[in-house]
């Protein structure tokens, strides 16, 4: 055991700064100092003491994606914050991650919102401490049975339970024991969500395509105009501001000594018929047009990438590797935390055309620097809007990356496209034959999610033939084999997607595949010595295993 016990150890691996730590010796729960520091900059300015209600981790988020704060007097009851506090910081201290690292501010929040939240509102409702619930077989029966609704939250209990069970007693202050019927009943629960759980939804290859080809046509009217919009750009951040309606005058900045009346202002620049095509007519839906632009280009980077959002978001300015590969292929550098439990760097590949896509974020990125008087290259690639809304309120040093993306934050399709016909079902339904997915509606408008790329591309590439296995886990930053596996469900249905050259290996592949995947599904599933589950393994018990003798080889 180290001589002492230290918080968010790895951030410091390249600052001088010490973190905060107590020497495992003198270590005692119950007689933590009020004033001992939870947070802090990685050049040592306290932000969060123990005593404080609000916990701000954001110097330790592995991407702007994550929430930053445990806010424990807004979901805890004060009768439970102390208990919750010292849980909280046994986590911190003595919680291990993957390859032994600390648990990341992510899994914190899980603990948090998703075991310790449902014990605290329990605890109210029986009017008993956490501690006793923690400690009572009967007690956390009946949590698991009245108040735990989601996969995540059976997750996290099996994972609090277990943190206890593995701590000494003498270290958490509770006396916890690991009680059989417990965690049989969290295996039972937890599997019963697996196997009713959904995986992440197939884009249907029509629909993939058709917003894909659109997407880039919006990109090109975007490349068409980038003169003038950074022009514009340049001028709307010099403005002290703009009106909130079309026809109001404002004065500009004092520099500029004039006034300018809005509609004026876009003529000027050449963008009528731009700002008219995507509904641009004030200050706030010029700034929402910037960061749907954004968005757009995230749905492609995403689509060509397979990256995570948080992976996405991570990007800096010249996340570009210039050194191009063959065949117009080109990398992208970001940091991801999934393989080492703490970010790491990483590239991605991807096809050249994103060149153009960086290249727009990147112009506005050099106009938003040269107003905040700082190097393009200090600033994240997909820029928080609330620099152009709110711009006294940054400075050099304080321009952050875009936390999330809505639904809605891309240029505007037309989504007449991108309805579910019959064909788009019966393709996803071949896939996933065995799985009622009810995202599948025919008439239904498809709804792009982020993650949905990464399944799509791990499909539709596998598929293809002409990307292995273990390419594509490296490109997906999946940390082990059977994680990329899960993601390729079904590529054998899915219809080919690219174009392969005639003397290519992989057609001679094609030919053979239908044989190999109805041999291989004999071998793992109607010859399986395990116990198979679904409707479908329903079906093969009732209806197969009588013929077994006639499929033998």
């Amino acid at each position: 055991m180290s001589a002492a016990l230290k918080l968010f150890d790895d951030y410091y691996s390249k600052s001088k700064t010490i973190p905060s730590f107590v020497k495992y010796n003198e270590f005692n729960i119950d007689l933590i100092d009020e004033d001992f520091v939870v947070s802090k900059t990685l050049d040592d300015k306290v932000i969060s003491l123990y005593k404080d209600n609000i916990w701000d981790f954001s110097p330790y988020i592995s991407n702007p994606s994550q929430a930053t704060l445990l806010i424990f007097d807004k979901k805890i009851d004060k009768k439970n914050i102390s208990e919750i506090k010292k849980i909280i910081l046994l986590i911190m201290f003595f919680g291990e991650g993957r390859n032994g690292s600390q648990y990341s501010v992510s899994s914190i929040h899980h603990y948090f919102d998703d075991a310790l939240y449902p014990l605290s509102q329990y605890a109210i409702k029986k009017k008993v401490s956490i501690k006793e619930i923690l400690c009572s077989t009967s007690y956390l029966l009946d949590l698991i049975n009245s108040s735990l609704k989601t996969r995540i939250q059976i997750i996290t209990l099996h994972s609090l339970l277990n943190f206890l069970h593995k701590q000494q007693n003498k270290i958490t202050k509770i006396p916890f024991y690991k009680d059989k019927e417990v965690f049989a009943l969290l295996k039972k629960l937890y599997t019963q969500y697996d196997n009713n759980m959904q995986q992440t939804a197939l884009i249907p290859s029509r629909i993939l395509f058709e917003s894909i080809k659109q997407r880039w046509s919006q990109i090109d009217t975007i490349e068409n105009n980038m003169p003038n919009l950074l022009n514009f750009l340049k001028e709307f951040l010099d403005c002290d501001k703009f009106s909130l309606g079309v026809k109001t005058v404002q004065k500009k900045y004092t520099k500029f000594n004039h006034e300018i009346e809005w509609t004026k202002f876009i003529q000027r620049h050449h963008l009528t018929n731009l700002f008219e095509q995507y509904n641009v007519k004030d200050k706030l839906t010029f700034i929402r047009f910037i960061g749907n632009v954004q968005g757009t280009i995230k749905h492609l980077i995403l689509a060509y990438s397979g990256m995570r959002i948080g992976e996405l978001l991570n990007l800096q300015t010249d996340c570009l590797v210039k050194k191009e590969l063959e065949h117009g292929v080109c990398r992208l550098m970001s940091s991801t935390s999934k393989l080492a439990g703490r970010n790491q760097k990483a590239t991605w590949i991807t096809t050249k055309k994103i060149e153009r896509t960086i290249q727009i974020l990147t112009s506005f990125n050099q106009v938003i620097a040269h107003y905040y008087d700082t190097d393009v290259y200090n600033i994240p690639l997909f820029i928080s809007i609330e620099t152009l809304r709110n711009k006294y309120k940054f400075t050099a040093n304080t321009l952050v990356a875009r936390p999330r993306f809505t639904y809605i934050s891309e240029l505007q399709l037309d989504y007449t496209k991108c309805k579910i016909t019959i064909e788009d079902k019966l393709e996803i339904e071949n896939i996933e034959f065995n799985k009622n997915n009810l995202e599948i509606e025919v008439g239904k408008i498809w709804r792009f999610r982020s993650h949905q790329y990464r399944r799509s591309l791990a499909v539709y590439s596998i598929q293809s033939g002409l990307v292995s296995l273990g390419a594509l886990q490296i490109q997906l930053k999946h940390q082990f084999r059977e994680m990329t596996l899960y993601y390729t469900n079904g590529a054998s249905y899915a219809k080919q997607l690219f174009d392969i050259p005639k003397n290519h290996i992989a057609n001679d592949i094609n030919e053979i595949k239908p044989n190999i995947d109805a041999l291989v599904y004999i071998k793992d599933t109607i010859f399986s010595e395990e116990n198979l589950f679904g409707g479908h393994g329903i079906y093969i018990k009732n209806n197969i295993n009588t013929q077994k003798d006639s499929l033998k080889l």
